[in-house]
């Protein structure tokens, strides 16, 4: 009786993440039940996926040995191609490339990037000792031409996920992005900035950093980005780069409201505005 009281449940939610999709793309889907009470489906399922005739496409000009400055996308999100942290991705990497910036997008699912420390690749990773495992160097190199690193994922347990954290502990291995001198740890990537992008769906509190909130809980906002702030700081000062902030998009459009095209448009102004201030007008 319980194993099958589990598959109703399960079967409930599948059936619910459909309903979400299909009610954003303007499909009625007929296995809807008439006068349904289910609302934010998004929330209940964590499927917030952006209607494909609503998506933002990106092609990256990728980086060139040309003078530019470079901006490197570190993406860790399973759905990337359909999720609303992809479409905050994509619409970042169009506001720089209309800036005249290069951008690189490594998205580590699709290349299969592997996170985890080993016994093997343990000591390169915390002491640089060794060679260069062949899947660093790549991203070794990118980080190197890069002037800006922006971290990009979705928000599951208030820090980088798995696969992004991992990137973190083998790409900015010591001897790479710091060493011991005499003095303490210096830091090896100087004169770059790093920044993280973060769909989430915590308080509805605000989209941004600190200060960004929209008069819900404002003090519990400024709070929560405060704590990432400290980490941040310390994240970018370990590396010797400085930390340019977060954009946190607390105000997720849901999937089945009917004002979703117009405030997903609003959101790409929000962000863009935010990029605009967070790297060209902040001293």
């Amino acid at each position: 009786m319980r194993l099958n009281l589990v598959l109703l449940a399960l079967l409930s939610s599948i059936s619910l993440t459909c309903v979400a999709a299909d009610t954003v793309s303007g499909a009625t889907p007929n296995h809807v039940a008439a006068g349904s009470k289910i609302k934010n489906v998004d929330a209940l399922t964590s499927a917030s996926i952006v209607p494909q005739n609503l998506r933002v496409s990106v092609k990256p000009n990728g980086f060139t040995s040309s003078g530019a400055k470079k901006v490197l996308f570190v993406v860790g999100d399973p759905r990337y191609d359909q999720s609303l942290e992809g479409f905050l991705v994509n619409t970042a990497a169009n506001f720089f490339m209309k800036k005249g910036y290069e951008v690189e997008i490594r998205n580590l699912y699709k290349l299969r990037f592997n996170p985890v420390i080993t016994p093997e690749n343990f000591y390169h990773a915390k002491d640089g000792f060794g060679e260069t495992p062949d899947d660093i160097k790549p991203e070794q190199k990118l980080v190197s031409q890069a002037d800006y690193i922006i971290f990009c994922y979705p928000n599951w347990h208030d820090s980088p996920n798995a696969i992004t954290k991992g990137y973190m502990e083998r790409v900015f291995s010591k001897q790479f992005a710091y060493r011991d001198t005499p003095k303490g740890l210096e830091g090896l990537l100087k004169n770059k900035g790093i920044y993280t992008i973060m769909n989430a769906g915590w308080l509805g509190g605000g989209q941004g950093d600190a200060g960004d909130g929209i008069g819900k809980l404002d003090a519990v906002w400024d709070k929560y980005l405060g704590a990432y702030k400290v980490v941040d700081d310390d994240t970018a000062g370990f590396w010797g780069a400085k930390n340019l902030g977060r954009f946190v998009n607390d105000q997720t459009p849901g999937n089945i409201d009917p004002q979703y095209k117009e405030k997903l448009q609003k959101l790409a102004q929000i962000l863009d505005s935010r990029l605009e201030r967070d790297f060209f007008t902040k001293k």
